[in-house]
């Protein structure tokens, strides 16, 4: 099973503000905003990197688990089904179940032995390609 970095989620106050900062001061360029609304925003950087920006949910609570779960490394797979089952034959608990995002996407959060959150996503169509 190949799994491969496909960006880093940073929570945010205002995430089209937020990218449009990185935009105008870093140089990176707007990636993709999904079509609905109160969704993140992903920028790429010059190096080809994504960031991830995301709304903060109303009465977020800085409690450690969402703080973790509000940074993520995000693991593009090609296969959802055979990653979900890869990873739980070597020890990785789910806590959650997974979900589906826009454009047929699937999703699916676990944590590392330190409790840095992970998240798996599969897109059947790459949606800034």
């Amino acid at each position: 099973m190949k799994y491969c970095i496909e960006h880093i989620g940073i929570m945010s106050r205002n995430p089209l503000e937020l990218a449009q900062w990185y935009q105008d001061v870093l140089g990176f360029n707007q990636l993709f905003i999904p079509p609905e609304e109160n969704t993140p925003v992903f920028v790429r950087d010059q190096g080809g990197y994504i960031l991830e920006f995301f709304s903060m949910p109303e009465g977020f609570k800085h409690s450690e688990d969402q703080v973790r779960k509000a940074q993520h490394l995000c693991l593009t797979i090609d296969d959802y089904d055979k990653a979900v089952k890869d990873l739980e034959s070597k020890g990785v608990l789910f806590k959650e179940d997974g979900f589906t995002i826009f454009q047929e996407g699937k999703v699916r959060f676990f944590q590392d032995p330190e409790g840095n959150w992970i998240h798996l996503v599969y897109r059947k169509k790459i949606p800034w390609s």
